[in-house]
């Protein structure tokens, strides 16, 4: 189960996957991810759900993901604890972020960006220590793997790729 869906970029690598659930709460990118589907030919099922309420049972899904996706949400804590109740036992949360710099002047430049990049990307947020939310969450075996993402030699993206354990 993906949560925040998108465009439906991440279809295409889900193509072993026996079923595939989805949630969007943005309309237009719900439009975008079903024409995707159709493209690609999956029959992914899509609903308008918030990360932060998630209208499925307890222990319904093998793996949830996010992709650049906790950045914006309202409540990264009830979406990680979301993610938690909706899998099985077993069941593993993979994500892929983008988070705060650890190093003081990547840290004081998001933090002054932060205001104008919300308005600009309709609301994601730069300063978020998604990292320390992950590692203080319910599930008992956290990976996380910390890289910077290049743009040039200058700007350096600090992100986080990983997984989350529910025993």
């Amino acid at each position: 189960m993906e949560i925040g869906g998108g465009t439906g970029a991440n279809l295409k690598y889900l193509d072993r996957c026996v079923s595939i659930d989805a949630t969007e709460p943005d309309p237009h990118m719900r439009k975008k991810f079903s024409a995707n589907a159709i493209k690609i030919g999956t029959n992914a099922s899509l609903t308008s759900y918030y990360g932060e309420d998630l209208g499925y049972l307890d222990c319904t899904f093998d793996s949830v993901f996010t992709t650049l996706v906790l950045c914006m949400v309202d409540d990264v804590e009830q979406v990680i604890d979301e993610a938690y109740r909706v899998l099985k036992p077993g069941g593993v949360f993979y994500f892929y972020e983008h988070v705060i710099s650890t190093k003081r002047v990547g840290h004081a430049f998001q933090t002054i960006l932060d205001p104008c990049w919300q308005f600009f990307t309709t609301g994601c947020h730069l300063k978020r220590d998604l990292k320390r939310d992950l590692m203080k969450s319910n599930f008992e075996k956290v990976e996380v793997y910390d890289f910077d993402l290049e743009i040039n030699t200058l700007v350096k993206i600090p992100n986080i790729v990983g997984s989350a354990r529910k025993l």
